[in-house]
């Protein structure tokens, strides 16, 4: 992933990140989010994309912990996190990102958002 490209995603990434975070998100969190993601310009795949092979291999650990983050990730740390382990480790988080049960594990608690997240943005583009 070149520079211009992280740069775009940047945003979507740290949006998105707040699905894995302990708190409840409010119908008005999924607007603002959903926003980010329409002003990024990517497709509906590479928004899939960020959300399942970006984001979730970094965060979702978060959400099976006794004492998750509830105030937000550090930033710079998450899309480190992120480009690390796209540049290291591509096919790892592919996979963890596609197959079955580690999907499962890693979105069992974001999936509904993320269509709820899709609906508005499809609402949008249309």
């Amino acid at each position: 992933m070149n520079e211009s490209q992280v740069t775009r995603r940047r945003p979507v990434w740290i949006a998105l990140s707040a699905l894995w975070l302990d708190t409840e998100i409010e119908p008005g969190e999924l607007e603002n989010i959903a926003r980010v993601m329409i002003d990024s310009g990517l497709t509906n795949e590479e928004l899939r994309e960020a959300y399942l092979i970006e984001v979730a291999p970094v965060v979702y650990r978060n959400l099976l912990s006794v004492a998750g983050e509830w105030q937000g990730f550090d930033e710079e740390w998450l899309c480190a996190e992120i480009a690390r382990n796209l540049r290291e480790r591509p096919r790892r988080t592919r996979w963890l990102g596609w197959f079955f049960l580690t999907r499962r594990t890693m979105t069992y608690a974001t999936e509904d958002h993320w269509e709820s997240l899709m609906d508005i943005v499809r609402r949008h583009r249309a």
